[in-house]
């Protein structure tokens, strides 16, 4: 026998290969935390979020204070069950542009698109 340490067998070496879902402790996979992480209500988040659809009354007031420059958070707080980032997200997609149209750019519009009919009759 030559000199030397004595290495292990190859077989010896190779770790186990960890699992492809990684399951916690309770069983459930990450995929699974992560959606009960997002849907956890932190502490300082109201109970109960509205669901129901926007009414013309808080459009109107959510156009009427974004223009006066407040801010998302204070606008949600004037918006019982509203969270800044729906008042955010309704005022983006749904409300700016409707609130960029004044009475001339709608007459306009409608001279406009007359013309448009009364040449493609």
């Amino acid at each position: 026998m030559l000199g030397g340490p004595v290495l292990p067998a190859s077989s010896e070496l190779r770790r186990p290969s960890p699992p492809r879902h990684p399951q916690n402790t309770n069983g459930s996979s990450p995929s699974t935390l992560k959606r009960q992480a997002s849907q956890t209500r932190l502490p300082d988040e109201s109970p109960a979020k509205k669901q129901s659809k926007w009414t013309p009354e808080e459009d109107n007031l959510t156009i009427e204070l974004r223009g006066q420059g407040m801010k998302w958070d204070d606008i949600a707080k004037r918006l019982p069950g509203r969270s800044s980032i729906s008042c955010r997200l309704r005022y983006q997609n749904y409300l700016e542009k409707r609130a960029i149209w004044d009475e001339e750019k709608k007459n306009k519009l409608a001279r406009l698109y007359a013309r448009y009919v009364s040449l493609h009759i």
